[in-house]
């Protein structure tokens, strides 16, 4: 029997990738497996407000509104890591856990102690978890992060990337493709100085995406080291379409971070064809194939460039292996009987 789900995404349409990206591809899953899916998300008219006054309304929605819409629905969605506290007194709910860096105790920042907070007393409740990553899953598993609670796994997906796809790919051009963004566990800095200490600034120029046209920490790189100020651009905030354009057209594409939820930048260059060099983390491990080259360290970086180059141009796309699994998935999530509460 098909469903009436309700996912909350509050903020569509304040960021265009992480999470919002997600849940739109997760929508357009839920759809095309037969259930009638619907998402509360931010007002259009309040997406200008400064961002600490929408992560107060982020909270007074997830935790005071939600819990009342969800009475008209036969599922509902929490996917920021947090859920409502009452959203635990009812087997219909399910939180979706991206990853695990606010459950670092050491990060003291309000937004992880509230996802800590939040996901303990769920916990307690025993309602339903979703992972987003094999790799968060293991680690959920390992901490015992929701003991009493069903499992499910729904991996990220692409629909929206695949529709946007050329029908025919453009030829690369001559640039690296560094996929990158302002958290600390982006380590720009320590990207950009890869690039300066493994001399890829002689071999291609840089252009970077994901800072959305912000260029002070680059200016204060290029203004220490003027030699590569211009072998570097910064890619203003981008369309959907070209972002997929840069992945297409880039010599080969970089990804560096130290922490992720899920290695979306590596699927998302691979399913565009696109050779891959990329930090050695497990989120990142996931998505290995012949045309990803890891590394830790620039020795190791230097390796991975040299393998990178050497291996065919033409790479082939990906295979979505994770729509087929996510169908699955949802299959096995709708149509588990739901137990009582404790």
């Amino acid at each position: 029997m098909k469903k009436r789900i309700l996912l909350f995404n509050f903020f569509a349409g304040v960021l265009r990738r992480g999470i919002p990206l997600y849940v739109e591809n997760l929508s357009v899953a839920l759809q095309r497996s037969g259930n009638r899916c619907y998402q509360v998300r931010c007002p259009k008219f309040l997406c200008g407000l400064p961002r600490p006054v929408l992560n107060a309304l982020f909270v007074i929605v997830e935790q005071l509104i939600m819990p009342v819409a969800a009475l008209f629905f036969d599922r509902t969605i929490y996917p920021y890591n947090s859920v409502a506290v009452l959203a635990g007194f009812s087997r219909r709910a399910s939180v979706l856990v991206h990853d695990q860096i606010p459950n670092h105790v050491r990060d003291r920042k309000l937004a992880a102690r509230y996802i800590r907070a939040t996901q303990k007393l769920y916990a307690k409740l025993g309602g339903d978890a979703i992972y987003s990553s094999s790799t968060t899953m293991r680690t959920g598993k390992r901490i015992r992060q929701f003991p009493a609670s069903r499992e499910f796994f729904f991996p990220n997906t692409f629909y929206n990337l695949i529709s946007l796809r050329s029908d025919s790919p453009p030829a690369r051009e001559d640039f690296a493709l560094l996929c990158s963004g302002w958290g600390k566990h982006k380590d720009l800095p320590g990207a950009l100085n890869l690039y300066l200490q493994s001399g890829l600034y002689r071999l291609r120029p840089l252009r970077i995406l994901g800072l959305a046209g912000r260029m002070e920490q680059v200016n204060a790189f290029c203004s220490e080291h003027p030699e590569i100020a211009d072998r570097i651009t910064v890619y203003p905030r981008l369309s959907d379409s070209s972002v997929v354009r840069a992945f297409e057209t880039a010599a080969w594409i970089w990804i560096h971070s130290l922490r992720e939820g899920f290695g979306r930048p590596v699927a998302e260059a691979r399913l565009c064809g696109g050779r891959v060099v990329a930090t050695s983390i497990p989120q990142f491990r996931e998505q290995a194939d012949e045309y990803t080259f890891f590394y830790s360290g620039l020795a190791q970086f230097q390796s991975a460039i040299a393998g990178c180059e050497a291996a065919p141009e033409d790479a082939p796309r990906r295979p979505h292996s994770e729509h087929d699994r996510l169908m699955i998935e949802i299959e096995r999530f709708i149509t588990v009987s739901q137990p009582q509460l404790p």
